[in-house]
């Protein structure tokens, strides 16, 4: 009530008020001295200050104040139907402290002339305006009532701002015979064309038969009805139309006319039927989004089972493969290898099997450039983000993948980049909360195979075994081939104290004279033993050369091929882990003209120890071996001038010279490549 009391008066003009009410006083009764001041001031605005008497209580008032009008406020009076009775001439206006439906009907009910309510809004800011509104009322309305004539009600009709007809039902068919100029503005039909026809012309091939026959039915029975109907103009347009009708009756109780009252609703229809249309839309977003929803979170928990539990990266990539593949909104998975191929991706894992493609048989031959940002494998790469996109018109296309929409997902840690996810589906658009999630997949995986990658570091050797394949027709080894018209094979390789590698390999045939030819960067070719039908020769490397960057970067190399017929030189190496594959791989390409990963494969092993590497050479060497290289070593046998010769050794083993020899050399082959990693 505190703030009701600070509301603005309006636009009152005290001084025309005064004048015209200046026979007119005013008691105001009300216990609060707050709402007293200030419905005194309010009234005296209108009445002047010596026609307003203000008391906190009705036995305040003097006996001798007349009184035209009593303002009376709810909390200075118990029995309202008192007060009213014991003021029959003046007009009683109440004033309600805390207003409301029901206090407002009590009020009226025990004779009250109005009720003005103590809040917020101008209407008690207006209390003077008002109270002098109820006492004008009851001086002059004989005279209002009397100026309310037939042609002021008609006028009144006409001017209206909704459509009114009148319908004769003493006529055939029900004519109508009154129109005003708001129906006919609202139709598009002249006076002249609406009267004396039903007004059932406004209906069309649209309008609503049972909204019609209510209409009817109403009619048929005399009684009054609303409905809503689409109805036609002039001009054949729409526009919905809001019919209320109600009958006239004569004296004996007939229906003799119909009043109808129409009210263009377009735009409320229009509203309506736009937030049904947008409700249904929303709705059906909000289903989509729920299954969309739904879909994240089992595919978040199902990712997130296979990392719990697996127990090595391939395991990991596969899972991961199948788990995304097994969703509804995808088809099938495959995880790209770039880590080790700066400039491509190639399938790693993949799914095993599908529905429209079975064990990888359209994905494990491609090959995709990681420059290549036309199509999203290359995009993801670049931009280190989920990217999606058309199968049509790229490599997948082109390997057959019977798919419609591709998705890539880098497999990211902190910068680290592990690889590519790839994903297949069955419709050409993907949600953009679709690769929010799969990125979030990404990132969970990325961080697993760090976790992999580090532990294998700290508890395994980590062994990478690379199958590089470098098409350079200039390289030594390649050009050696070409010339001698042979291939070649491995047999071992040994890098010397100046940096020259010393490279072991058999030809074939084996009978090509290849120390008999001679090319740029080799700087020695010697058939090894007398025999041609070996085919095994010695060649030296320069300190510079691919091989030797093999040696540098702490790769071993475990076979090397050379095909004359396409000028490539293949090599396998293993090297201890990623980056150092990487870094052989760089300084390859630094040599080279073209360089390309054919291969990669990784194992671990437990990490050597001393106790270990002795356990493994005993278990290789038999009885006699082991004793053969016992006596050896304790006899100086290797020692230069020997300490003890192979005779007296052969003695002591109770053997030939040459089967003590043929021991020592077994066990010493057997200690050499032990020591050497080579257990084949």
């Amino acid at each position: 009530m505190t703030d009701a009391l600070d509301v603005e008066s309006g636009t009152s003009r005290p001084g025309e008020a005064r004048e015209d009410f200046s026979d007119v006083t005013v008691v105001l009764v009300a216990a609060g001295d707050r709402l007293r001041s200030r419905a005194t001031t309010l009234l005296t605005d209108v009445f002047g200050r010596d026609d307003v008497t203000s008391v906190g209580h009705l036995d305040d008032v003097p006996a001798e104040t007349p009184a035209s009008c009593l303002v009376v406020a709810d909390d200075a009076v118990d029995d309202l139907a008192g007060v009213v009775a014991g003021y029959p001439e003046a007009a009683v206006i109440v004033l309600a402290t805390a207003p409301s439906d029901r206090t407002t009907g009590a009020a009226l009910d025990a004779g009250a002339a109005d009720v003005v309510p103590v809040d917020e809004s101008n209407r008690f800011g207006r209390l003077g305006e008002r109270v002098a509104a109820v006492v004008a009322w009851g001086e002059f309305r004989p005279e209002a009532t009397a100026r309310i004539t037939e042609e002021l009600k008609e006028q009144a009709m006409d001017e209206a701002p909704v459509g009114i007809t009148i319908a004769d039902f003493s006529l055939p068919d029900r004519p109508l015979v009154y129109v005003n100029r708001a129906f006919c503005r609202t139709t598009g039909y002249s006076p002249a064309e609406a009267l004396g026809r039903n007004c059932r012309y406004l209906q069309g091939p649209d309008t609503d038969p049972e909204s019609v026959a209510k209409l009817r039915r109403a009619v048929d029975a005399g009684e009054p009805t609303s409905v809503e109907l689409l109805n036609y103009r002039r001009d054949g347009s729409e526009f919905w139309n809001r019919v209320d009708i109600a009958p006239i009756e004569n004296s004996d109780g007939e229906v003799t006319h119909y009043v109808g009252f129409q009210t263009d609703i377009t735009a409320r229809v229009r509203a309506e039927e736009a937030a049904e249309r947008y409700a249904a839309a929303a709705n059906r977003e909000r289903e989509r989004l729920q299954g969309l929803l739904e879909h994240i979170e089992g595919l978040l928990e199902d990712v997130t089972g296979v990392l719990v539990r697996a127990e090595s990266r391939t395991e990991l990539e596969r899972g991961v493969c199948e788990q995304v593949a097994d969703a509804p909104s995808y088809a099938y998975a495959w995880v790209g290898d770039c880590d080790l191929a700066p400039d491509t991706v190639v399938p790693k894992v993949w799914t095993e099997d599908a529905d429209e493609m079975t064990s990888g048989d359209a994905v494990e031959d491609l090959v995709i450039d990681r420059d290549d940002t036309s199509e999203p494998v290359g995009r993801a790469v670049s931009t280190r983000t989920p990217r999606a996109g058309l199968v049509e018109g790229t490599v997948h296309a082109a390997a057959g993948v019977p798919f419609e929409g591709v998705v890539a997902v880098p497999l990211l840690h902190r910068e680290t980049l592990y690889g590519v996810l790839v994903v297949y589906t069955h419709t050409t658009e993907v949600e953009e909360h679709e690769l929010v999630v799969l990125g979030t997949v990404g990132r969970a995986v990325g961080a697993a195979i760090d976790a992999f990658e580090s532990r294998r570091t700290l508890l395994t050797e980590s062994v990478v075994e690379l199958q590089v394949v470098v098409d350079d027709p200039t390289d030594p080894l390649v050009a050696l081939a070409t010339e001698a018209g042979c291939s070649l094979a491995s047999e071992g390789f040994v890098v010397r104290d100046d940096g020259t590698i010393l490279v072991f390999v058999s030809v074939t045939p084996p009978e090509t004279e290849l120390d008999a030819v001679s090319v740029p960067d080799i700087e020695e070719v010697r058939r090894i033993g007398e025999a041609t039908e070996t085919g095994l020769f010695e060649v030296v490397l320069p300190a510079k050369s691919n091989l030797s960057l093999v040696a540098e970067t702490g790769g071993r190399l475990t076979d090397l091929g050379v095909d004359p017929q396409d000028g490539s030189l293949t090599l396998t190496v293993t090297v201890a882990d990623r980056s150092t594959g990487r870094a052989l791989l760089d300084g390859l390409r630094e040599v080279s003209s073209s360089v390309r990963v054919g291969r990669i494969r990784e194992r671990d092993t437990p990490p050597a120890t001393r106790r270990g590497f002795v356990a493994d050479v005993e278990d290789a060497l038999t009885e006699k071996q082991r004793t053969a290289l016992q006596l050896a070593h304790v006899g100086g046998f290797f020692e230069w001038p020997h300490g003890i010769s192979g005779d007296e050794l052969a003695d002591a083993m109770g053997v030939s010279r040459s089967t003590f020899h043929q021991h020592l050399r077994a066990a010493e082959k057997k200690l050499v490549s032990r020591f050497h990693r080579d257990d084949s």
